[in-house]
């Protein structure tokens, strides 16, 4: 399961980096939307029934899908030194989704 998440976190961020820097047309933006929404239902159902504790993953998850929206109206309005930071965090935030689920699953 851990690869699971941790292959469509990738794609997440995949669709997420060409919707907002290279192709930022109407289709992948509604793309980029549909696949967090769906990357947030799919962190909930594998990782909701396995600790207590996995609600941290959930909402790590919930901050990278925040985190990606804000850095798409952060490119819009051309902050160059707030993206600089977004970018950082979305790659913290993904790091740690991955090394936490590793920890929830026991691994």
């Amino acid at each position: 399961m851990i690869l699971l998440l941790t292959l469509y976190l990738l794609i997440y961020l995949l669709v997420s980096y060409v919707s907002i820097y290279q192709y930022n047309i109407r289709m992948t933006r509604i793309l980029r939307m549909i696949l967090g929404i769906s990357l947030l239902l799919f962190a909930f159902s594998i990782l909701l029934g396995v600790t207590p504790t996995s609600w941290w993953a959930i909402l790590l998850v919930l901050a990278l899908v925040m985190n990606i929206e804000i850095t798409s109206f952060k490119y819009k309005l051309h902050d160059d030194k707030g993206l600089l930071i977004l970018n950082l965090f979305t790659l913290m935030l993904s790091v740690l989704i991955i090394v936490v689920s590793l920890f929830i699953y026991g691994l």
